[in-house]
């Protein structure tokens, strides 16, 4: 009976340290595996539709004409934001922002 018992306990505390685990995994802020450090994903376009995901350096944030771009783009999609939905939008032609990109200065590459 008392195997029985301990059989009983092990089992559960297997359980309950599974449990733990995933709600911790799952409390935890989610971080694509496919963006480097450093890096940060910006989605791209004129409709959420087709909006095109972009990995760029952070340190693009501090080009002048990404934080223009930001900055157009932050009445246009507030409403976004205020959803809980807290991608980092920039609605403009896909073609722009990859001149943008390629203009940018050179200490701020992109990827």
């Amino acid at each position: 009976m008392m195997k029985k018992s301990k059989l009983i306990t092990k089992a559960w505390k297997q359980m309950s340290s599974r449990v733990a685990k995933h709600k911790a995994a799952a409390e935890e802020p989610h971080i694509p595996h496919d963006v480097p450090k450093g890096h940060l994903v910006v989605y791209v376009g004129k409709e959420e539709e087709t909006y095109k995901r972009f990995v760029i350096k952070i340190t693009l944030l501090h080009d002048p004409i990404i934080r223009a771009l930001l900055d157009q783009s932050k009445d246009e999609v507030y409403d976004d934001f205020t959803s809980g939905d807290s991608k980092l939008c920039i609605s403009c032609d896909e073609t722009l922002f990859l001149e943008v990109l390629q203009n940018a200065s050179p200490r701020n590459s992109w990827s």
